[in-house]
């Protein structure tokens, strides 16, 4: 089992990021998430994390396939999840979080090529998610914080 799940809200073509005031990613632009807690399942971890760090109440999040890592400095990875913005819920922003700040950002301006504020994996596998290709494992390799590989495979 993994340890960690990441959500990302779409509301029309954006999607609701995080700019993260800690590790890991401090300063980058990511979705939201976090640890799977003891005796949680990775569903219940992204509905509990995703109100943590946002106050969305996401009732039927979406699994959208996983990532995963292998680093010199060890190997980890995260279910992937997204879910269309309740209805009954309204984000301006930015907002201002104990994680960080929350933003609506478009998904061209995400996935754009120059863009180094987000996830470096991010602007790989979020177009394909974004797609509807949901049954995927992202595999990264990474030396030292650098990206060496990048490969799916259907799960």
């Amino acid at each position: 089992m993994l340890k960690y799940t990441i959500c990302f809200i779409k509301r029309d073509n954006k999607i609701l990021l995080l700019n993260r005031n800690k590790s890991p990613n401090m300063g980058m632009w990511n979705g939201v998430g976090g640890k799977i807690e003891k005796d949680e399942t990775p569903y219940q971890s992204v509905i509990r994390e995703t109100f943590e760090e946002t106050g969305i109440r996401i009732d039927e999040p979406l699994y959208a396939g996983k990532v995963t890592w292998k680093s010199n400095k060890g190997d980890s990875g995260m279910y992937v999840f997204i879910a269309d913005l309740p209805q009954d819920s309204s984000v301006v922003t930015p907002v201002i979080t104990d994680e960080g700040i929350l933003e609506w950002k478009d998904v061209e301006w995400i996935v754009n090529p120059e863009n180094k504020g987000v996830v470096d994996n991010l602007k790989l596998y979020l177009p394909k998610i974004n797609d509807g290709k949901y049954e995927l494992e992202h595999k990264f390799t990474y030396s030292d914080g650098f990206m060496l590989d990048y490969k799916t495979h259907r799960l």
